[in-house]
């Protein structure tokens, strides 16, 4: 298993901005900020435990790819890096350093109602499977 890099989380920020601008038509900003762990949403609701299980030892041994987090309507949505921002939490990190894109003008999305439905609030309601 390979992991992204964080010159790959980087790029990978990049495209997803480009992607929603092109879906918006609006501009999105993409910036660097520590934002608390506990005030990210997550916007998928279950994780493999392999991968966190090695997740979790890479960053014990350095591992820094930043997640890649929406910022809309003052909430904050994990879009990539799911494992990486659950286990800094696990590891009991209060804060994580993200990649952050906020569209630069107003955008109606429906991220909001696919969180709801998967009844998603924070990283404690992520369930972890394996396989």
């Amino acid at each position: 298993m390979i992991l992204i890099s964080r010159e790959r989380a980087f790029e990978r920020a990049r495209c997803l901005k480009e992607m929603n601008e092109r879906i918006y038509g609006v501009e999105f900003e993409m910036t660097m900020q520590y934002l608390s762990l506990d005030i990210l949403v997550p916007t998928q609701w279950e994780l493999n435990e392999v991968k966190l299980l090695v997740v979790l030892q890479e960053i014990k041994h350095g591992y820094d790819a930043p997640p890649i987090i929406l910022e809309y309507r003052g909430k904050y949505y994990i879009l990539d890096g799911h494992h990486r921002a659950y286990a800094l939490w696990k590891l009991g990190f209060s804060q994580a350093e993200c990649i952050i894109l906020r569209p630069k003008g107003d955008v109606e999305m429906k991220i909001e109602e696919s969180v709801e439905k998967m009844k998603l609030k924070s990283l404690d309601d992520i369930k972890i499977v394996r396989g």
